[in-house]
């Protein structure tokens, strides 16, 4: 049995990394995952705060809370744990992606072997940040918005209002349509 963490980033909604064992999938784990992320990342080199939020498990906690207070780079590292007063809400988003994995992309179906499994890790990671347009990034994939592309909410208003035109003008056509447009 593997067991599999994610790294996702809030903004880009984007997988950053991830990680499979066999073995115990602890906090010592989860630490060694986060160190691989920001090394691949450079987010040593970063000014802006970094907030890591996860729940409370006890895999959360000890070996990365360690590595977390033992940084001395130019960012300020906090981890928050979901559903406190600190952050209120939920960690669905990066739970949702457990659920994508297993019943979206391998559709309940499991992998045979480690290599199997790790292949198949892989081309979900692709697929994810590569072949997904969540809406709020407004026709961006993960990948681009990781890149440095920002979201705009009106980059499709004009072709949206003019498939809207076209398709009243279409249906005015079928069947002499009475009906008319009025652009307001």
């Amino acid at each position: 049995m593997q067991k599999v963490a994610f790294v996702k980033d809030n903004f880009s909604k984007g997988l950053l990394h991830y990680k499979s064992t066999s073995g115990k999938a602890d906090s010592k784990f989860i630490a060694n995952l986060f160190q691989e992320t920001f090394k691949k990342y450079q987010l040593f080199d970063q000014t802006n705060p970094i907030h890591i939020v996860s729940d409370g498990g006890s895999e959360n906690k000890g070996e990365l809370l360690s590595w977390i207070h033992q940084i001395s780079a130019p960012p300020m590292v906090s981890k928050i744990t979901a559903r406190t007063e600190a952050f209120p809400y939920s960690n669905s988003m990066s739970e949702s992606t457990h659920s994508i994995y297993k019943t979206g992309f391998m559709k309940k179906q499991i992998s045979t072997n480690e290599a199997e499994h790790l292949k198949n890790l892989a081309d979900f990671f692709k697929e994810y940040n590569e072949h997904r347009y969540p809406t709020e990034l407004y026709g961006l994939t993960p990948l681009e918005v990781i890149a440095g592309n920002i979201p705009n909410k009106l980059l499709y208003t004009a072709k949206i209002q003019q498939a809207r035109k076209d398709r009243i003008a279409i249906n005015q056509v079928f069947n002499d349509c009475p009906i008319h447009f009025v652009n307001q």
